[in-house]
């Protein structure tokens, strides 16, 4: 579950000879050397046989041999679990920096790769409803080339469970060098995209073991973005109320006409 950079300093070597390292391997990318090493590590797992399967990339603590019912109970407590621990994981400092950024921007840009890219087009739809200028693209070409047309007026919310997707980098570094305000929703403290995010909101966090789960991660990531939404709403008052209410009667009007 570590970044490179977590992984570097516990060894205590260098990012680039921890990348040498995983390209002696035969590895083009850190993402998917440690990917392949949670699949092997999962193999060993299930063929011991005393702890059963393992389900690393959704909830914790699910073995083969639950019952449905057991399924159910651990899936709710997991994620229930990882919601109510929000109060101690958002900073509301940062919180507050980021509506107050959403307020002030001309255009808003949401992106995420990957498992991201629905939750970036969600915060777009809400976006979008109150009237502001939204922007989404699930494509990364076409997302990489709208960042480099962002400016000091723009902010871009970018999604990244790990915070090292590259494409999702690539349109920081695009958008930092614009100067627009760069706010990164991730689940890990030294990834790349939180130290290049302007504003960092964390998704989940290493220290808390009920969501260090990429399924669970979204389910906060969707709730982060619902404050930010509801928060900016609250603040632009009467406009965003209007606002609302027209995407909804246009909604309206659109189920009811006949085909």
């Amino acid at each position: 579950m570590m970044t490179i950079s977590e992984l570097a300093g516990e060894c205590g070597l260098s990012e680039t000879t921890v990348v040498r390292f995983i390209n002696k391997l035969d590895y083009t990318s850190f993402q998917k050397f440690r990917v392949e090493m949670a699949q092997e590590l999962s193999e060993i797992t299930v063929s011991a046989g005393s702890e059963g399967l393992k389900i690393e990339d959704g909830y914790q603590d699910i073995h083969n041999d639950d019952s449905i019912g057991e399924i159910k109970k651990k899936v709710i407590i997991s994620a229930s679990g990882a919601i109510h621990d929000m109060e101690k994981l958002i900073d509301g400092e940062s919180l507050e920096r980021a509506v107050s950024s959403l307020i002030g921007a001309k255009r808003i840009m949401f992106y995420g790769a990957g498992g991201s890219s629905v939750i970036a087009m969600d915060a777009h739809h809400k976006f979008l409803r109150l009237g502001l200028t939204s922007i989404y693209e699930s494509n990364s070409h076409f997302s990489i080339i709208r960042s480099t047309h962002l400016n000091a007026d723009d902010v871009l919310v970018l999604i990244s469970h790990t915070g090292e997707s590259r494409e999702v980098l690539e349109c920081a570094e695009n958008a930092r060098a614009a100067g627009c305000t760069i706010i990164g929703l991730t689940s890990y403290i030294n990834s790349d995209l939180a130290k290049v995010a302007d504003i960092v909101l964390y998704s989940s966090t290493n220290d808390l073991a009920h969501y260090t789960d990429a399924m669970v991660s979204r389910l906060i990531q969707l709730v982060v973005l619902d404050m930010l939404f509801i928060a900016v709403s609250l603040r632009i008052g009467s406009k965003g109320k209007e606002a609302i209410e027209k995407s909804r009667s246009a909604i309206a009007r659109s189920k009811g006409r006949k085909k």
